[in-house]
């Protein structure tokens, strides 16, 4: 694909251009098909995981499931899910302005829709760099529902906004990576309450925020990392939303001495 500046900047242009909307799920399973046929390298720097971990998680992505990557650590988890940016297309359109990178033709916060009714063909287009449409987040006990999901901005009301609103939300880390891949790296270090929150994110795709159910159908391919010793160290998964990842994958230590060295 050229480079960014020579691609369409209104949504008109967009339209006339062919573009074709897909979802990040998607969009990860049709470029990881097109280098498993060309041979071209899929995870490039994981060494040792060829014959176990790899396959696996082709599969998972294949089938479009959200991930769960179980092992010690040390193991190049966070490594491996860093790589899944590749597989995202180089170049993605978003809404010009708005805080959930919304795709123009599938916009999903209230911002973005207003947007796309008020601009019509000549809705500005900003186009996203794949290494962008990457998000992480390390999980502390101290992690809160408001880090992830959002809050109430209190700016906003000041700014005479009424507080059912829904432009008064501030969007936390998870619906910020919408049209995206979002890491949570040591899940199990989430309390509890936090976890529950995320259970509508990864099931039916929608926020809920201090009494507003936003229809948020948020677009993104979650991945999480735990140490399995958490369950019962420092933590645990619970049980509701280890359910909502489709594939739970475990990671080793290198088997082969010359993975080990590598």
């Amino acid at each position: 694909m050229p480079d960014h500046v020579d691609l369409p900047h209104t949504l008109g242009a967009l339209r006339a251009s062919g573009h074709r909307y897909r979802s990040v799920k998607d969009e990860i399973r049709e470029n990881l098909l097109h280098r498993i046929r060309s041979g071209e390298e899929r995870f490039p720097g994981i060494v040792g995981f060829s014959e176990t971990v790899l396959p696996q998680l082709e599969r998972a992505l294949l089938a479009r499931h959200d991930v769960v990557l179980l092992g010690e650590r040390g193991q190049g988890k966070t490594r491996l899910i860093r790589t899944l940016t590749g597989l995202l297309d180089e170049w993605s359109p978003a809404v010009a302005g708005c805080a959930l990178n919304d795709h123009p033709y599938a916009p999903v916060s209230p911002q973005a829709r207003r947007m796309v009714a008020e601009y019509g063909d000549d809705l500005p287009i900003v186009w996203r760099h794949r290494d962008e449409r990457y998000s992480e987040k390390l999980a502390t006990p101290d992690t809160s529902v408001g880090d992830l999901i959002g809050d109430i901005d209190p700016v906003k009301l000041a700014e005479g906004r009424s507080l059912g609103d829904p432009e008064t939300v501030h969007y936390g880390l998870v619906p910020r990576s919408n049209r995206g891949v979002f890491c949570i790296n040591e899940l199990p270090d989430l309390a509890a309450r936090v976890q529950v929150a995320l259970f509508n994110v990864l099931e039916e795709r929608d926020v809920q925020i201090r009494g507003y159910q936003l229809r948020l159908p948020l677009d993104m391919l979650v991945v999480a990392s735990a140490n399995p010793e958490d369950y019962t160290n420092r933590g645990r998964i619970i049980t509701p939303l280890k359910d909502r990842f489709g594939a739970e994958i475990r990671t080793h230590y290198p088997v082969e001495l010359d993975d080990e060295i590598a």
